[in-house]
């Protein structure tokens, strides 16, 4: 049975100086309401809570309304209020949970991780893809879901969500080399975990 749609209100939001006049307003409800659904549907896989996650999408929608004077007109929209989104929930959401902070993964490599630098973005599907694409969604969600935090959000923006890695830098605030590695690491984790599966089926 289909998801009910989250109760997001773009309407209610109060007037914003900053935010321009009623022509911005309206210029932000438009865009906003294409990316709705979307963006409950990231909220919902970072919170793994349904009600928290119509709360981040709520807050988010409201923080990014009160920030769009600083949108620039004909860029990315999507990739500009994903950063919103993450924001939001790494600064109170994730910290509300007390999530244990996470040592520097960039710092932790073992051998044969270099092999991330050597990514290109734009390379046929890996052989993490390659088995991915070819295991039920209610195998790879528990395995999605036990990655490291840093992992399974940069993993979700680019398998998911199908952001370039330069966007998934911008939407996280790091280098791209970091992205490149966590995108990397998080894959290989899910292969690893998944083994065990693609192994009794067949997949690999």
């Amino acid at each position: 049975m289909a998801m009910a749609s989250p109760k997001l209100q773009l309407h209610t939001f109060a007037p914003d100086p900053q935010a321009g006049n009623g022509h911005k307003r309206a210029q932000f409800e438009a865009l906003a309401e294409e990316r709705k659904r979307e963006l409950f549907n990231a909220a919902l896989r970072m919170t793994r809570d349904r009600e928290e996650a119509e709360d981040l999408t709520q807050e988010t929608l409201t923080k990014a309304y009160g920030a769009f004077h600083q949108f620039r007109p004909g860029t990315n929209f999507k990739a500009w209020i994903y950063r919103v989104l993450v924001n939001t929930y790494i600064n109170h959401y994730r910290r509300r949970r007390r999530a244990p902070q996470i040592r520097s993964w960039e710092e932790m490599a073992v051998d044969g991780d270099a092999d991330y630098a050597r990514e290109d973005p734009s390379r046929l599907n890996s052989p993490e893809e390659s088995v991915l694409a070819r295991v039920p969604d209610e195998e790879v969600q528990p395995a999605l879901e036990a990655l490291p935090e840093e992992f399974r959000v940069a993993v979700l923006l680019s398998d998911v969500d199908e952001f370039s890695y330069k966007e998934i830098a911008d939407i996280l605030g790091i280098p791209l080399g970091t992205v490149r590695s966590r995108i990397f690491r998080g894959r290989r984790l899910l292969r690893q975990r998944l083994g065990t599966y693609a192994r009794a089926h067949g997949v690999i």
